[in-house]
């Protein structure tokens, strides 16, 4: 008895640990090809929180948020900013309560938002992986 309890949580916990990693592969940060500035997850989760408004060169950062009601906006949230929708909606609100940012632009759609940050050098979005081609570079994972 004690051997398939000990069997069992180990099936389950590696159920768990292979669940978070699938996760965290579910959306990614996109980029405009032509964007040279260094980016990696700690500086798309910047831009998002509202603490970097421009890039490194100085151009101002054009976010994209997918819809309020798209499963693809809940994962990013969750996994690259570690908040539900509706307290990142609460930081935004915050934000611009005070000046300090203008909120992202909504563009609903994985091929939409391929769509604007193909056209916007500043642009930063994000989609799932499966929706990736070369229209587009992956800043984050």
């Amino acid at each position: 008895m004690t051997r398939k309890l000990i069997q069992s949580a180990a099936l389950l916990a590696a159920g768990m640990l292979l669940g978070t990693a699938a996760l965290a592969a579910e959306v990614v940060a996109i980029g405009n090809k032509a964007n040279t500035n260094a980016v990696d997850k700690a500086f798309v989760v910047k831009a998002y929180s509202g603490e970097t408004r421009t890039w490194a060169d100085g151009g101002a950062i054009a976010l994209i948020d997918q819809g309020d009601d798209n499963p693809v906006r809940a994962d990013f949230n969750q996994n690259f900013l570690g908040k539900s929708n509706g307290n990142v909606k609460a930081l935004w609100g915050q934000l611009i309560f005070a000046g300090k940012a203008l909120p992202p632009k909504v563009i609903d759609g994985d091929a939409e938002v391929k769509k604007a940050v193909a056209a916007n050098k500043n642009a930063i979005g994000y989609i799932r992986p499966a929706s990736v081609d070369d229209t587009v570079k992956v800043l984050a994972k």
